[in-house]
């Protein structure tokens, strides 16, 4: 079985040509198989008229995916155990028909980004106030390690709580 890597322009910023890709790609024989680091993993299969639709929920249970299920919905792969791939036949009913409750998802997964966000900013903030004060080589050296690794925890948080929070915005404005 053949396996292909497909790159990701992030969710939260492009969440809709995303599936669309993933539904073209679908169409010529390569099908979502799960996540990759920062894109999916696609196989190879027949080609298929499909949709594939997204969602946001943590620790979801059984019945949440028979739900999907009765509107027509697969379960295809998830990430994290909180973000959701279903896919779907071209008739089958969004996942999400009206702004509010499409408000109501963005704005759940923007509090969660926010406040990961939050938390690595203040770890940020506070390393850089430890290195204000004389370490020896090795203890700035290990600071300046983990600094750099909260600010990359910060952009993987940061920019798509950015990003949720301004797809919210317009919805609100839209409403």
């Amino acid at each position: 079985m053949k396996r292909k890597y497909m790159s990701s322009w992030g969710l939260a910023f492009a969440e809709e040509r995303e599936m669309k890709k993933l539904q073209q790609m679908a169409a010529e024989g390569w099908h979502l198989e799960k996540f990759a680091p920062l894109g999916y993993t696609l196989v190879e299969g027949e080609p298929m008229d499909v949709l594939y639709s997204l969602d946001y929920r943590q620790r979801p249970d059984e019945d949440y995916f028979e739900l999907f299920a009765a509107s027509g919905w697969e379960h295809v792969t998830s990430t994290g155990d909180e973000i959701h791939v279903f896919k779907g036949r071209p008739d089958a009913i969004p996942l999400y028909t009206d702004q509010t409750t499409t408000h109501d998802k963005y704005a759940q997964v923007e509090r969660q980004m926010g406040k990961a966000a939050l938390v690595f900013l203040v770890i940020s903030i506070g390393l850089m106030l430890l290195l204000q004060l004389n370490w020896s080589g090795t203890a700035e050296a290990i600071i300046w390690i983990v600094q750099t690794l909260v600010v990359i925890g910060l952009v993987f948080t940061g920019l798509p709580y950015l990003g949720f929070l301004v797809k919210r915005k317009r919805l609100e404005r839209d409403l």
